[in-house]
């Protein structure tokens, strides 16, 4: 059976045809295998380009995130500093009140003193 499929084959291809033509069917498969692969070139640079722009985002938010944490620290360290300067404003205002007394105190030791002195 086989045998006779190769005999119908050979007497109804028309292999002198075929043979001529072989250097344009070469340049046809080639052109054909050329334009296979620059589609799949341009698909797997399209997948890059996509494979990159997901990237790109997950670095865009993770940036977005860390940028968020970073104006909450700088926000608590805006709050601590005013903390700060509002208990130093209140340091500075006991140091004025106690120097203020210690200087009352002198002025009434030393009246005090003179008086001692002078009633003797």
């Amino acid at each position: 059976m086989a045998l006779s499929w190769l005999t119908v084959a050979a007497k109804t291809i028309p292999w002198g045809s075929i043979v001529r033509r072989a250097p344009d069917i070469i340049d046809a498969a080639s052109s054909l295998l050329a334009k296979r692969e620059a589609k799949r070139t341009a698909e797997n640079a399209a997948t890059q380009a996509e494979t990159q722009l997901i990237d790109i985002r997950s670095r865009l938010n993770d940036l977005e995130n860390r940028d968020q944490e970073t104006a909450k620290v700088v926000n608590q360290i805006a709050q601590q500093t005013q903390d700060i300067s509002i208990g130093m404003q209140v340091l500075a205002a006991k140091v004025r009140l106690l120097t203020v007394l210690f200087g009352a105190t002198l002025i009434i030791s030393a009246i005090a003193i003179a008086t001692a002195i002078s009633s003797q």
